[in-house]
C-alpha cells in the first residue's frame, strides 16, 4: 500500500494536474462571480496553483531546487499584497456603495 502511494507522489503529472484543476477552478470562479471578495479569492487560488506547479518543478528538476523556492516566496509576497491593496479597495468602495457586486462599480466614473 505504502509503495502505491509512493509511487503516486513521485510523479510530476499528478502536481501539475492539481494545480491545472485548481487554476481552473480559480478562473472560473473569477469570471462566473459579480462579488468582488470572491473573485479576489479566486486570484488568490490561481495564485495558489501557480505556487503549486513551480514548487513541482522545482522538486523535480535539481537546477531549480533552491530557484523554485525563491520564486514561490516572491509570489507568495506578491499575493499578500494584491489581497491586501484589493481587499482594502473593495472596503472602501463598500462603504460608499453598500453593495460588492462589481457591476455597480462603474458607476463611480461620473
Amino acid at each position: 500500500m505504502l509503495s502505491a502511494l509512493n509511487g503516486i507522489s513521485q510523479s510530476l503529472d499528478a502536481y501539475l494536474v492539481l494545480a491545472g484543476v485548481l487554476f481552473a477552478i480559480g478562473s472560473f470562479g473569477f469570471l462566473a462571480r459579480r462579488n468582488a471578495i470572491s473573485m479576489l479569492m479566486s486570484i488568490e487560488l490561481m495564485l495558489n496553483a501557480v505556487n503549486l506547479s513551480i514548487i513541482a518543478f522545482g522538486a523535480f528538476s535539481t537546477s531549480l531546487n533552491v530557484d523554485a523556492s525563491v520564486i514561490a516566496l516572491i509570489v507568495m509576497a506578491a499575493a499578500a499584497a494584491e489581497a491586501t491593496v484589493g481587499l482594502a479597495i473593495v472596503i472602501a468602495i463598500y462603504r460608499n456603495r453598500k453593495t460588492p457586486l462589481v457591476d455597480e462599480y462603474d458607476a463611480m466614473r461620473q
